[in-house]
């Protein structure tokens, strides 16, 4: 029983052990939730890096030194068809004149024809006049041997030359369709091409500026990434404080300490809870901010995706594969054209060889015939009695031997004539291998497109899912992190027993003066020592205790 004006000492239990607990499974709690955090900006990372590869890819689609042998193939196929009509009257005036030239040697060879037709009349003529001697009938048998290996030979060559003027006429009708294209392909074709070349080249203009575009872009998401990651060591901290806490309590458990002691350590931890529950709402919120700040660049690649790669270059690159696809199949009757020029060209010159492999054979006819009026002119010495007679015919084999020396002779050199147009034509500048160069910028062109189909595809689909991802990231990360009520209730909790104990009297001091410098050696960050610093009785001080950089710890 107290007496009157006594007051009565209320002495505050101790906080039960299961506060400790609860502190410990909210670290722990903190460290899983930290971990799903972490698991969703490392997924943001790695979208946001993927759609800044793909674009970078996009930009370098159409290969810089492709993309210029695409160009220079372009505007050479335009200068090409620009020079076509001209090339083409000038192979005209070529062709007329191996036309001509064919046509003199046709002549030629049918005179050396009707020469040995000729003979053979006169070795009739020889056996009539000879009267059926039998030494003139050999030779004139041996004559008509010769005359028919000759004609032989003759046919051959106007075989060669049948074919040489099918193949004239050929190139002629494919070169009169030809002009005829060109007077509708030019000159609107050819300006299509180089306005193809010109926006080749403006695509790697407008991509150039993409990389610039995308480059800042990703160094703006580098450095959010890279505040994302120090904000995400606010988790760290916060478990190691809670830690830290909990340990406070343990040490003061550990012992009986009088009961204001006790109180001014609690006092002590609720304002450590208290700045942690601040400096964590802080943080995270800084930490979703950032989160959410990544929105904004992930809408401007989604631009440049929708836009420049995915809308007007693409589309550039589209209009360029018709376009030049257009012209591809307008060169096909071009190219049809030159490969029967090239294949008359081969033919003339396959003729050209042929022929003058046979001057040889020409020229043996000439010797065969004047060998024969030699022979007719011996005999008819040996048979005078009806040697006048073969005499006559004699004289007129000679006379055709002479012919047909002469034209053997023209033969041989209009054959050289032949073979010097055949060489002209081949260089009549109205070749164009412009199938070769287009489908060159065709391959170039079209494999850009595919790769900046498929690529804007996926970063489209890409920027879809980290817009998703940070939009769900954000709203469920606000719900992880909602821990500051649990650490508040402790807070108050401790709080509110120490402030039902007295305060701290001398007598006291001497546990305080053992228990705060072992709190103290807790602590690895500053905030923790400017928070203990005011807990410190007088005459105390933190001696060895430097003030740690919170951010150096990690």
């Amino acid at each position: 029983m107290m007496s009157p004006g006594t007051r009565e000492l209320v002495v505050a239990s101790p906080p039960p052990p299961p506060i400790r607990y609860a502190l410990t499974q909210i670290a722990a709690e903190l460290d899983a939730r930290f971990v799903r955090a972490g698991d969703a900006l490392a997924a943001a990372i790695e979208l946001s890096e993927q759609i800044v590869g793909g674009l970078d890819a996009i930009v370098s689609a159409l290969d810089a030194r492709d993309a210029d042998a695409a160009t220079d193939d372009l505007a050479e196929v335009a200068a090409a068809i620009t020079a076509l009509p001209a090339a083409l009257t000038a192979r005209g005036r070529r062709i007329a004149t191996i036309t001509d030239i064919a046509a003199l040697l046709r002549a030629h060879v049918l005179d050396m024809h009707r020469s040995l037709r000729m003979l053979r009349a006169y070795g009739m003529n020889i056996k009539i006049a000879a009267a059926g001697e039998a030494q003139f009938v050999s030779f004139v048998e041996g004559m008509e041997d010769k005359i028919a290996a000759g004609e032989a030979l003759l046919t051959e060559v106007i075989r060669a030359l049948n074919a040489l003027d099918a193949a004239v006429v050929g190139v002629q009708q494919a070169d009169r369709r030809l002009a005829g294209d060109c007077a509708h392909a030019v000159p609107a074709l050819p300006q299509r091409l180089l306005a193809d070349a010109r926006a080749l080249g403006e695509h790697r203009s407008g991509n150039a500026q993409i990389a610039v575009r995308v480059g800042a872009i990703a160094r703006a998401i580098q450095a959010k990434v890279a505040r994302l990651l120090h904000a995400m060591q606010i988790g760290d901290r916060t478990r190691q404080r809670l830690d830290h806490v909990v340990a406070a309590l343990e040490l003061l458990d550990a012992r009986t300490y009088p009961p204001a002691a006790r109180a001014h350590v609690e006092r002590l931890l609720a304002a450590q809870l208290a700045q942690i529950v601040h400096d964590f709402e802080r943080e995270t919120g800084a930490l979703i901010a950032n989160l959410q700040g990544l929105l904004p660049d992930v809408a401007a690649l989604g631009a440049l995706l929708a836009d420049k790669a995915g809308g007007v270059d693409r589309g550039t690159l589209i209009r360029l594969d018709r376009s030049v696809s257009d012209a591809d199949r307008i060169i096909v009757p071009l190219r049809a054209a030159q490969r029967q020029a090239e294949e008359m060209g081969r033919l003339i010159a396959a003729t050209v060889s042929d022929l003058t492999a046979r001057l040889d054979g020409l020229g043996a006819i000439r010797t065969d015939v004047q060998e024969i009026a030699t022979n007719t002119r011996l005999l008819c010495r040996q048979h005078s009695d009806f040697g006048r007679a073969v005499a006559v015919v004699a004289q007129e084999v000679d006379l055709s031997a002479s012919g047909l020396g002469t034209t053997a002779t023209e033969v041989g050199r209009t054959i050289g004539e032949l073979g010097s147009a055949q060489r002209l034509l081949g260089d009549d500048g109205a070749g164009i291998d412009g199938g070769a160069r287009l489908g060159r910028a065709l391959t170039t062109i079209r494999t850009a497109v595919t790769r900046t189909e498929r690529l804007v595809r996926d970063g489209s689909e890409d920027a879809r899912r980290l817009v998703a991802l940070l939009e769900t990231s954000a709203a469920e990360l606000g719900r992880e992190f909602a821990l500051g009520g649990p650490i508040t209730q402790v807070q108050a909790l401790l709080s509110e027993w120490a402030e039902a104990a007295p305060v701290p009297a001398p007598a006291d001091e001497g546990a305080l003066r053992t228990l705060l410098p072992a709190i103290a050696d807790l602590y690895t960050m500053a905030s923790e020592r400017d928070i203990h610093v005011d807990f410190l009785l007088p005459g105390m001080a933190l001696i060895g205790h430097p003030a740690y950089d919170e951010d150096g710890l990690f």
